[in-house]
C-alpha cells in the first residue's frame, strides 16, 4: 500500500481542495427538513455512520502467492488508474494486454502492449477479439484469466439542457457517455467471458465509482455530474447481478466491484471529459458561470486526489484472494490519504442520502 502522498504536489492545490471539502462537509451537515417524521429522527439519523472497510487492506495476506501464468486485459490503461492497474499484474507476474482508444498516440506509454479499443463503439468492441489473437501474449496463454473493465472518461454538464438549441447535443453526449461508462463494458464483458478458461480461476473486476452508492441529491453541485453518477450504478447494478447470476450457474467466474474515492488522475482534465453543453479551448462555458465553478472544483479534488498506484494494489489484493470481495472502496482512515480520498463529505454524504429514500434506514 501506498501511504505517500504525490510527490511534488503544490500545496496550493491541496489548499484549495481542503476548502472545498470543508465547504460542503459543512453544507452536509446542515439540517435538512423532509416533513414532520424526517425532522423528529433527524437525530437518529445522524447517528448512522459510515464505516467502510478500505482497500488496498494492510497487512494483506494472500491465498494466491503471485499471477504467474495469467494473462489479464485492461482497459483504458493508458494513464491513470488503468495504468496502475496494469502495473500491478504485471509486477505481480501476469502477462498485461492493455486498451487504448489511439494506442500510436500515447505519451511515453506503459511497458505493456497497448491494443485500440473504443469502448463507447459496440464495433470496435466486438471485433476486439480478433486485435487480441493477434498479439503474441493472446497466442502462448490462448486465453483470457482476467478483465479489468476499467476504461471510463469524466461527464460534465448541467442537468437540464441550457436552451432548446442544445438538446441535440446534450442527448448525443449523454448517450456516448452510457456507451462509455456502462453499456461499453457489458458488451466488452460479453465478448471476453468465451475467451475466458472453463474452469479454474478466471476474473472479472470493474472499476466503478465511490459515486455509484449514493444520488448526490443533497450534495451541492451533484447534479452537474449527474450523468456520471447513473451510469456508474448502473455499472455497479450489472456487475452485482452477474456475479450473482454467474454463482448460481457455478460459474468458475469471480466477479467483483472496486469503488474509488477521489483519485489523482486526469480524468477531468480537458479535453478528457465528455461534455454534454458547449465549452471552449480549456474545457469551459462560455457562458455558464456555474458550470466553471463546478469544473474548476472537480479538477482541484482530483489534482490531489488519491494515488492511481492504490487502485492498482486493490485489483492486485482482489486477484489474490481465493474469494475475492463483491464490492470494495479504495482509500483509507489515514492522513494525508483520508483528505486525500475527501473522506468525510463522501461518507456523511451515504446516511444523509437515505434520509430521502422511499425505504429510509433507522435505527429502532
Amino acid at each position: 500500500m501506498n501511504d505517500e502522498p504525490n510527490a511534488g504536489q503544490p500545496q496550493s492545490g491541496l489548499t484549495r481542495r481542503r476548502l472545498i471539502a470543508s465547504s460542503i462537509a459543512g453544507s452536509l451537515a446542515a439540517p435538512l427538513l423532509f416533513g414532520e417524521r424526517a425532522a423528529e429522527s433527524a437525530a437518529a439519523f445522524d447517528s448512522l455512520k459510515a464505516v467502510p472497510v478500505y482497500f488496498p487492506r494492510s497487512p494483506f495476506t494472500p491465498d494466491i502467492p503471485d499471477l504467474s501464468g495469467k494473462l489479464a486485459v485492461v482497459t483504458g490503461a493508458s494513464r491513470g488508474n488503468g495504468r496502475a492497474i496494469g502495473e500491478v499484474l504485471a509486477e505481480l507476474g501476469a502477462t498485461v494486454i492493455g486498451t487504448s482508444r489511439k494506442p500510436a498516440g500515447v505519451p511515453a506509454p506503459p511497458a505493456f502492449p497497448l491494443v485500440a479499443l473504443d469502448i463507447a463503439d459496440a464495433a470496435s468492441v466486438a471485433t476486439f477479439p480478433a486485435r487480441l489473437a493477434a498479439t503474441a501474449a493472446f497466442r502462448r496463454r490462448g486465453a483470457v484469466d482476467i478483465l479489468a473493465n476499467n476504461a471510463g472518461r469524466f461527464v460534465f454538464g448541467e442537468i437540464v439542457p441550457l436552451s432548446v438549441a442544445n438538446l441535440p447535443l446534450y442527448t448525443a453526449q449523454r448517450d456516448l457517455a452510457l456507451r462509455t461508462l456502462y453499456s461499453g463494458h457489458v458488451l466488452m464483458t460479453n465478448v471476453i467471458r468465451p475467451l475466458m478458461p472453463s474452469q479454474g480461476y478466471a476474473r472479472v473486476i470493474f472499476t466503478v465509482s465511490i459515486a455509484a452508492w449514493y444520488t448526490g441529491e443533497n450534495l451541492p453541485g451533484a447534479s452537474g455530474i449527474d450523468t456520471y453518477a447513473s451510469a456508474k450504478t448502473a455499472l455497479r447494478t450489472y456487475a452485482a447481478n452477474l456475479r450473482a447470476a454467474l454463482a448460481a450457474a457455478q460459474s468458475n467466474v469471480r466477479v467483483s466491484t472496486v469503488n474509488p474515492y477521489v483519485m489523482n488522475t486526469a480524468l477531468a482534465q480537458h479535453p478528457n471529459p465528455i461534455y454534454t453543453q458547449p465549452v471552449n479551448a480549456v474545457g469551459e462555458s462560455p457562458t455558464d458561470g456555474d458550470f466553471n465553478t463546478a469544473v474548476r472544483s472537480v479538477r482541484a479534488l482530483l489534482s490531489a486526489g488519491l494515488p492511481p498506484r492504490m487502485v492498482g494494489d486493490t485489483y492486485g489484493q482482489l486477484l489474490r484472494m481465493t474469494e475475492p470481495t463483491a464490492h470494495v472502496v479504495v482509500g483509507s482512515p489515514n492522513e494525508p490519504l483520508a483528505t486525500q480520498g475527501f473522506n468525510i463529505p463522501i461518507e456523511a454524504q451515504i446516511p444523509r442520502d437515505n434520509q430521502i429514500s422511499a425505504i429510509p434506514l433507522d435505527v429502532a
